[in-house]
């Protein structure tokens, strides 16, 4: 089996390291290689995007999954324009491929729940961009039988990437919007969904991958500093003029993420299923006395 990943960051850490059974691991990144301990173990081989795109044809043969989690740039989703360049043959052994795409895309709900039907309605640049990209994969499921899945995705956090290292940090901002709900996922649970669908691949379908539990950021970052035994927080109103643009559009979607479906169909469940169990996981990696799952050990 053959696997290109796309975007290689901060999920690949962990998604690589539960992979099983390949013979060959392509990886691109944008324009520094940023190589981990397993790739001699795995064999994985990493190249920038843009030497991958001028060999496509020759990297595409044999592929059997595919994984994309490289944002849109410029408007464009640049593998899917790779894809229209390239022709089926190179496809003919590919069983998956996965697109990791964001919670964003349904826009603002005003905190009420939605889940896969729920009818898409992005206002931010950043929603719109992930739904046109979404359009870009399903268009080839429709037109040349690519066995896309994609995966919605909320705020992603782990060890190295948490409200924990920003509060050890000194950066102790909580913004305060009442009623406001996010949603999260812990970065190893991402892997283990992606790992269940690799291995009952469902295509055309798309999953939301978010754990159990949505609430505001001011909740998170409340119970964060209690365990870091910080009182000095400082609090501030969505409204206030110090806030900038980018910050308050990002508050402006309001909305409980389901994850039904992906449990139904697909039997996976988050390990750490709200926002407490993961962040006492990253506090204990930290402390060193819990490191059998962390990849940056």
């Amino acid at each position: 089996m053959k696997l290109i990943f796309f975007g290689a960051g901060f999920c690949s850490k962990f998604i690589l390291e539960s992979l099983e059974g390949f013979d060959e691991i392509i990886c691109t990144h944008n324009l520094e290689l940023t190589s981990q301990p397993f790739d001699e173990k795995l064999k994985i081989k990493r190249m920038t995007f843009s030497e991958f795109s001028k060999d496509h044809n020759s990297l595409f043969t044999g592929v059997t999954h595919l994984l994309n989690s490289i944002p849109p740039i410029k408007e464009r989703d640049i593998v899917s324009d790779l894809f229209k360049k390239t022709e089926n043959t190179y496809f003919k052994e590919l069983k998956w491929l996965g697109y990791l795409s964001s919670t964003s895309v349904y826009g603002d709900h005003l905190g009420k729940w939605v889940d896969e039907y729920t009818k898409v309605n992005p206002k931010t640049i950043r929603g719109i961009m992930r739904k046109n990209a979404e359009d870009s994969y399903f268009k080839l499921f429709r037109e040349r039988n690519i066995p896309i899945h994609i995966f919605r995705l909320p705020g992603i956090y782990g060890p190295g990437r948490s409200i924990i290292e920003k509060l050890i940090n000194g950066k102790n901002l909580v913004i305060k919007k009442p009623n406001q709900f996010f949603s999260r996922i812990y970065v190893e649970d991402i892997s283990s969904a992606i790992i269940k669908s690799m291995k009952n691949p469902t295509p055309g379908e798309i999953f939301n991958i978010t754990d159990n539990n949505p609430c505001s950021s001011e909740e998170v970052t409340i119970y964060a500093a209690k365990l870091l035994k910080i009182k000095n927080l400082t609090f501030i109103d969505i409204n206030s003029p110090k806030i900038n643009k980018i910050t308050k559009d990002f508050y402006s979607d309001n909305k409980r993420v389901s994850n039904k479906k992906i449990k139904k169909i697909l039997g996976w469940t988050p390990k750490f299923e709200n926002y407490k169990l993961g962040l006492k996981e990253i506090l204990n990696i930290i402390n060193g006395k819990n490191t059998a799952n962390n990849p940056l050990s």
